[in-house]
């Protein structure tokens, strides 16, 4: 990650090899490093984006291919399910069920699956899904009653998450940089499954009503023997769980010590906080399409044929908007600044289609379906970077789980709507806009509080407390505060310290046991640390006197760190390690003096309240 530049000439392989200075993969991937002072050479060569991906790029491709044949067997079944359901003399009420059936089974499955995926790997839960989905779909097609194939379809929606599955691998493998174009690319490979199943569904229904199903159960078959020979598991899965079993298809894993998440409260604010987002985008999403066709019908008296086109027009700008622009789009205004955008492109769209001429309707139609687009992109984005291997399909699957709810609940919402008036649903959809456009100006706040908390906890688990040359201090959650508070508490009053009495002058006294420790290598900082620890360790049963000299000693190795860090190099002050340092010695310096006055005089046995023994 360095970056490799070779001189530029046919004379190249005879000159030294020269490396780059680090640079972050942001500039890597988006800007043309030319620099000859910097890098002594003519014109650099771009690094490969996807050299940056912790698997083969075959394998990304792999997982958006497997999303699109699975979403497409699945979509490809679609139109043939009520005339097969009417070979049982079904109601359409009953047809209904089928649908809804599947759905909620979908929705009640996620949490499983999420936690299938952290536990056993993203591997293994592609593996379980495609091979239910085949064992559901063959059932469907060979279901001898209504019952049957009503159980077969709540078993086919239990096993229908390998695209949230498929979402949770690309974060995991994906860099940030590039986490919105392949999420873009994602919704593409789902939208476009959409758009060509049921023509292909309705194509084979001509052979029979169950072909349909039979060819679903065949691809998920295919999918299923994909992913078991050529996906390898998730490297930073692999990493979280398996530290010390490295795996020929993956990078050997960094070391580890301890797996620390975001913990249970910010895990489920950051389901909340982004579900709510997809949970309103659906909704508005199937309100628009459950009832499009309704509308031009009763309005424009279009055809089935003429509704189908102009819903493609719709589909085809999805698609488009996905592959082009989204990703531009969240490059330039970030992800909280393209789901905004979203949500208002939605509203002006749902309100234009309730509108005339039918021009105005089409444009509208289009314009929110763009709109979608890049709100979808946005918010799977911006959940995905606020994840950690600990809780990564926990909060991809929960916010994904919210918007399958929206799926359900925005045909019932149109519906009933529509029966009074055709125009309802998209004045639905705009208003459901607006209530995410609120839910996420409210948000703001909790996610820079938490993106600023992921900030400190990048070396949170790992052998090494420097990113990147950079040293980073780590910050706890409110579970890991409570934790060693409660932990401090129990043991000062069992070791008789009066620390509730004397509070003020215990966290003095604290201050002062924990002075600041270098942070210019990892020797440095063990070899401080150990020195304090021996000093403490060693001193338990001093007399006063030669406890206060061990005192100054420490202060006066203090004082040589902060003069240490005052000729350190300057770039490293600008990157604020010890400006942020200085300002900790600077404040204990003030405190030196009432330090002596109060605190060292309170260590005398029968002064300090705390207790004679220190």
């Amino acid at each position: 990650r360095l970056g490799l530049f070779f001189p530029a000439g046919p004379a190249s392989h005879d000159r030294p090899r020269l490396i780059a200075k680090p640079m972050s993969q942001e500039r890597l991937l988006h800007k043309d490093v030319s620099d000859e002072r910097e890098f002594g050479c003519a014109k650099p060569q771009r690094v490969d984006p996807r050299a940056l991906l912790s698997v083969d790029a075959s394998a990304v491709l792999l997982v958006l291919g497997i999303n699109f044949l699975d979403s497409l067997g699945g979509s490809i079944s679609t139109p043939i399910l009520p005339f097969y359901a009417k070979e049982f003399n079904a109601s359409y009420a009953q047809v209904g069920e089928l649908f809804s059936a599947f759905a909620f089974s979908q929705m009640g499955s996620m949490p499983f699956l999420s936690v299938c995926s952290d536990r056993y790997g993203r591997r293994a839960v592609l593996l379980m899904a495609t091979l239910g989905t085949a064992v559901g779909s063959f059932w469907q097609g060979s279901a001898p009653t209504y019952n049957s194939l009503l159980v077969s379809r709540i078993f086919s929606g239990f096993w229908s998450g390998v695209a949230s599955v498929c979402q949770v691998y690309l974060v995991d493998v994906v860099p940030p940089e590039l986490r919105a174009d392949y999420m873009s690319y994602l919704n593409s490979s789902t939208q476009a499954s959409v758009l060509f199943g049921p023509s292909i569904g309705a194509g084979l229904s001509y052979l029979g009503l169950t072909a349909p199903l039979q060819v679903q159960g065949c691809v998920s078959l295919v999918l299923f023997v994909i992913v078991w020979a050529h996906l390898p598991e998730s490297p930073e899965w692999r990493r979280a769980h398996c530290p010390t079993s490295p795996s020929p298809n993956t990078p050997k894993p960094r070391e580890t010590v301890r797996n620390v998440g975001l913990g249970r409260r910010i895990t489920l604010g950051i389901v909340l906080a982004f579900g709510v987002l997809s949970f309103c985008g659906m909704v508005s999403q199937m309100s628009i399409m459950s009832m499009f066709a309704v509308y031009a019908e009763t309005t424009y008296q279009l055809d089935s044929v003429h509704v189908g086109f102009t819903m493609t027009l719709g589909a085809l700008s999805s698609v488009g908007t996905n592959i082009w622009i989204s990703p531009y789009i969240l490059r330039r205004l970030g992800e909280n600044g393209a789901s905004l955008l979203g949500f208002v492109l939605i509203f002006i769209g749902s309100s234009m289609v309730a509108l005339q001429p039918f021009f105005v309707s089409v444009v509208g139609f289009m314009l929110a379906y763009q709109g979608l687009a890049i709100n979808s992109s946005a918010v799977a984005t911006g959940a995905a970077n606020m994840t950690d291997p600990t809780n990564r399909a926990t909060i991809m699957t929960g916010s994904r789980m919210l918007k399958s709810f929206g799926a359900v609940l925005g045909p019932i919402v149109s519906g009933r709507l529509a029966a009074g008036d055709v125009r309802l649903p998209f004045v639905a959809a705009a208003a459901f806009a607006v209530g995410g456009f609120l839910s996420q100006v409210i948000s703001l706040p909790l996610v820079k509080h938490i993106k600023e908390l992921m900030e400190h906890r990048k070396t949170v688990g790992r052998t090494t407390p420097f990113d990147q040359g950079r040293w980073i201090d780590e910050q706890g959650t409110r579970e890991e505060i409570w934790d060693l508070g409660s932990y401090v508490a129990d043991l000062l009053t069992s070791r008789h310290y009066r620390w509730i009495t004397y509070n003020q002058e215990l966290k003095n006294f604290l201050s002062d046991c924990f002075p600041p420790i270098s942070t210019e290598s990892e020797e440095a900082h063990r070899r401080t640390y150990d020195s304090r620890r021996k000093v403490v360790r060693s001193g338990i049963d001093l007399p006063y006197e030669e406890m206060l000299q061990r005192y100054e000693e420490v202060l006066r190795e203090n004082r040589e760190l902060r003069k240490m860090l005052d000729e350190q190099n300057p770039r490293m002050a600008r990157r604020g390690n010890v400006a942020g340092m200085r300002c900790r010695l600077d404040l204990l310096e003030e405190s030196e003096l009432h330090t002596k006055n109060m605190n060292i005089q309170m260590m005398k046995p029968g002064m300090s309240g705390f207790g004679g023994a220190l």
